[in-house]
């Protein structure tokens, strides 16, 4: 089968290309003598009036062969004009022009297909304000919805974080909805940046905010504490406390806060994982416990102290090898501090550690409570860790090692107001933001920050399209639309005998108001070859070594 989703593949892909040139060419009565997919002899075919048509053996590649493209192409007298080199500049600009053009649109349908069939949306309804944060400094709370930024309607959660994202530093005036009733608050974006895998760094803007309610789930400090000695345990989700339902984390604490001694009758359920490691299925078993707080004497006052803390500090999972575990964390630990600040949310140790990727090397400072009430501190730097995923392309991570897994809620989805609409709007914005970042990562292949090992020829286009196939339909039109983007740009680049190398010699002609002499071209292509030849050498071998030998 992988010959058959490898030729599928780039079968449909070639088609888009020559079609675009076949289109624009019989648009401006250029004369089409063939339209092949593919290379060297003729696996079949037919004729329709002027045209031949057919498949070839070689399927990596296709061409529209127009009368005129080849000097020595006889012109009888009932052809004339009609030529490819008789047409206006424009004209041949626009027919070379439509080949990449089409491989560049042609994704736009398919992530269409993706977005029309999306029905719902996540809200922008506030789960969660991290403290210290410019959302929490403007007085935001859990449960309020951003409803417009500067004057601009927001209706999901998506639009809110890319208006926040793409103004960091800059004042935005957020119009807030909180219990029916609409107000304003003018919130700074804080600047933030990171090392993009392609190489580079790019700044965005946050708020501190996240669309995940924090639950009622618990966190226990020690065994000795009245929590533990009742029976609970840390990552328990508390649903009751005395009757009480008990549905997030600022519930639950205000009861610890409140309360005078007075016994806890608590209902929980208790998540464990299930033993089938296809799935990552949480499985909550339901319990009950009293917790008796026990009295603490401060200066003048009396707390109450139950052990019981939220679940977001603890860790609930230390990585083999981690750094985290080579400098002594431990599951159920409690963080503390982070780099000498107090931990108030973990988003915000990952906010700082994706951060600190642009100064690999750096040292960070940990401080933590051991289960058992033990203090401890220690000190570490990422690790960068290298793999092959399962297209055999090297991937890298920078870990630190200790998570924390927490159970959230979100607000109810809402329907899609216009889908049509959306889907187009979407499928255009996405494709831009492929080709963005794939005319990046060619500039960066070419400067040299991103290794030339990564380039690959036909047996990687065959292992893509397999992996890619076997894992659905919606993973092979999406690899599909990646691949036509990237092809699209490729045939763009001004290298002779590519699309890009003619719109070049356009250009020189519209320039000096006459044709490059045929001697010039004849050069210009042999070098053209020579550089696609060396180039497709290249990435057999890199095929070989990574498809081969690994």
């Amino acid at each position: 089968m992988i010959i058959v989703y490898f030729i599928l593949l780039v079968g449909v892909l070639i088609f888009v290309h020559e079609l675009g040139h076949f289109l624009f060419a019989k648009l401006f009565d250029v004369k089409v003598l063939k339209f092949s997919l593919g290379f060297g002899p003729k696996a079949a075919g037919m004729r329709r009036g002027e045209t031949e048509y057919c498949i070839a053996w070689f399927p990596l590649g296709g061409y529209v062969k127009m009368l005129g493209e080849d000097p020595n192409d006889e012109i009888r007298r009932e052809d004339l004009g009609r030529a490819f080199h008789q047409k206006p500049l424009w004209q041949r600009y626009i027919v070379v022009l439509a080949g990449p053009a089409f491989n560049l649109i042609f994704p736009i349908f398919i992530y269409f297909v993706f977005f029309i069939g999306q029905q719902t949306l996540l809200p922008p309804v506030i789960g969660k304000v991290f403290s210290g944060q410019p959302a929490a400094a403007a007085g935001l709370m859990p449960g309020d919805k951003i409803v417009a930024i500067d004057g601009r309607r927001i209706r999901y959660w998506t639009d809110l974080q890319r208006r926040v994202y793409d103004y960091p530093g800059d004042r935005l005036k957020f119009t807030i909805l909180r219990e029916g009733k609409s107000f304003d608050r003018f919130i700074t974006p804080r600047a933030h940046v990171r090392q993009h895998r392609l190489g580079y760094t790019e700044r965005y803007g946050l708020v501190g905010i996240s669309p995940n309610f924090e639950l009622a789930q618990i966190g226990i400090g020690g065994p000795r504490s009245p929590a533990a000695r009742a029976g609970l345990r840390t990552g328990d989700l508390i649903t009751s406390i005395n009757g009480n339902p008990m549905e997030r984390w600022s519930d639950l604490g205000r009861v610890l806060k409140y309360n005078r001694g007075q016994s806890l009758r608590v209902s929980f359920l208790r998540p464990s994982v299930s033993a089938y490691g296809f799935v990552d299925l949480h499985l909550l078993r339901p319990g009950l416990a009293v917790v008796d707080p026990e009295p603490r004497h401060g200066t003048g006052r009396v707390s109450y102290f139950t052990g019981i803390h939220s679940a977001e500090f603890f860790v609930q999972l230390v990585e083999p090898g981690s750094p985290a575990e080579k400098m002594g964390l431990k599951r159920g630990d409690r963080i503390t501090t982070f780099n000498g600040k107090a931990v108030t949310h973990w988003e915000l140790i990952q906010l700082e550690l994706e951060s600190s990727r642009t100064r690999l090397g750096q040292e960070h400072r940990v401080s933590w409570i051991a289960y058992g009430g033990a203090r401890k501190q220690g000190k570490f730097q990422l690790a960068k860790v290298t793999f092959t995923d399962e297209y055999k392309h090297e991937q890298e991570r920078f870990v630190f090692g200790a998570h924390n897994r927490l159970l959230t809620r979100r607000a109810e989805p809402v329907p899609i107001e216009g889908r049509f609409g959306y889907a187009v709007v979407e499928s255009v914005r996405k494709t831009g933001e492929i080709v963005g970042v794939m005319a990046v990562a060619i500039v960066q292949l070419f400067r040299g920050v991103i290794s030339s090992d990564t380039i690959g020829g036909p047996v990687m286009l065959a292992h893509t399209a397999n992996v890619a196939a076997k894992k659905g339909w919606d993973h092979f039109l999406w690899m599909m639309a990646l691949i036509s983007i990237n092809l699209g740009i490729i045939n763009l680049l001004p290298i002779p005998i590519l699309d890009g190398g003619h719109i070049m010699f356009f250009t020189i002609e519209a320039v000096n108001r006459r044709p490059l002499s045929l001697r010039a071209r004849e050069v210009a292509s042999y070098v053209g070859l020579f550089l696609l030849i060396s180039l497709m050498v290249f990435a057999m071998k890199n095929d070989i070594v990574r498809y081969l030998f690994n």
